[in-house]
């Protein structure tokens, strides 16, 4: 009797695991491109946010016209087994974030625009996005991120 439980209990940590729905990443070792990337200074008051998500890099380019674009790429750190079935016990499988944009001037003044709103988006255990923005008026000289998780019920 006792073998075959465990004979059960094998099949069902078989059959979850090959549940998971992750996405795997391929790039070129040998970069070419030119990166500007920036030093980041994180501020993070969200404990499972900063478990889950990892910022992998931050750069900018200067557009023309004077006009600064920004970048980050960030990554769903949700991978694993018991990750995984811990998400589709609590419905949180992609995970649910927004973010948003806040442009600064020379003097590190934020300057208003319509751009500065919520964006959601949805990640895939193991991701990686690049979340962008473009600088609205060349007066812009910094940016700042903000990332929250975002329930969409």
């Amino acid at each position: 009797m006792k073998k075959s439980a465990y004979t059960m209990f094998a099949a069902l940590v078989v059959v979850c695991a090959g549940c998971q729905n992750t996405v795997d990443t391929l790039e070129n070792e040998q970069k070419e491109m030119k990166v500007n990337y920036i030093r980041s200074k994180n501020i993070s008051t969200d404990g499972y946010l900063r478990d889950r998500l990892i910022i992998d890099s931050m750069n900018k380019a200067t557009l023309p016209g004077g006009i600064m674009q920004a970048q980050v790429t960030i990554r769903s750190n949700r991978v694993g087994f018991f990750t995984e079935l811990w998400s589709d016990i609590t419905d949180e499988d992609p995970y649910k974030i927004a973010y948003r944009f806040n442009w600064l001037d020379l003097d590190g003044m934020e300057i208003q625009t319509a751009n500065s709103v919520w964006t959601e988006l949805d990640l895939i255990p193991g991701e990686t996005r690049r979340l962008q923005s473009v600088a609205p008026n060349p007066r812009c000289k910094d940016f700042m991120l903000s990332i929250k998780e975002f329930d969409y019920k």
